[in-house]
C-alpha cells in the first residue's frame, strides 16, 4: 500500500492539458497545469487511480484534441511508480451505482474516486459533487482551482 497518496480528479487533469478557447477560462488552465506539475515532480507523493480513470482521462485529452504522442506519454507515466493503479470489478461497480441512486451523482465520479478508499488521503477536485458526503468519507476533498468550480457538460463556475 502507498504511503502520501492522492487522487487528482479528471478535470484537473484536462484542464492541465487543453487550453480554453475562451479568454476567460485560461486562468482554470494555467491554475491546473502549475497543479498537476507540481504534484507530478513531487517525489514524496503516489497519485491513486483507477483504471476507469485512465481511460476516462485518455478520452477527454482526445475529445480536447491533444496529440495522439502526448496522450501515448502520458498513458506510459501512468505505467510508473509515480501511479498507484486500481482495478474496478463487479462488486464495485454495484456499489457506486447505489451510490450514485442515491446522490443523483454521476455514476463516473464514483468510479474515480470509490476504488481508492483505503489508499488516499486526499481528493483534488474541482466538481463541487465531491463535496458530497460520500466522497469526504473516503478522504478530504480539496479544490485545488478555486474559487472555480468544473462540472461535467457544464461551463466552468467563479
Amino acid at each position: 500500500m502507498p504511503t502520501n497518496c492522492i487522487l487528482i480528479d479528471s478535470n484537473i487533469w484536462y484542464y492541465a492539458y487543453i487550453i480554453p478557447k475562451k479568454e476567460e477560462f485560461v486562468e482554470i488552465h494555467n491554475k491546473a497545469s502549475r497543479f498537476l506539475v507540481e504534484k507530478l515532480a513531487d517525489v514524496t507523493l503516489t497519485i491513486g487511480i483507477s483504471l476507469y480513470q485512465i481511460a476516462e482521462i485518455l478520452e477527454l485529452l482526445r475529445k480536447g484534441n491533444l496529440p495522439g504522442n502526448i496522450r501515448q506519454d502520458i498513458l506510459e507515466s501512468f505505467k510508473t511508480p509515480k501511479f498507484h493503479v486500481v482495478d474496478l470489478d463487479l462488486e464495485l461497480i454495484d456499489m457506486a451505482f447505489n451510490k450514485s441512486l442515491l446522490s443523483g451523482i454521476h455514476l463516473y465520479d464514483y468510479l474515480t474516486a470509490l476504488p481508492l478508499k483505503g489508499i488516499v488521503s486526499q481528493i483534488f477536485s474541482a466538481d463541487d459533487h465531491f463535496q458530497h458526503q460520500h466522497f469526504k468519507s473516503i478522504a478530504q476533498v480539496i479544490n485545488p482551482l478555486s474559487p472555480w468550480i468544473l462540472r461535467e457538460g457544464r461551463l466552468p463556475l467563479k
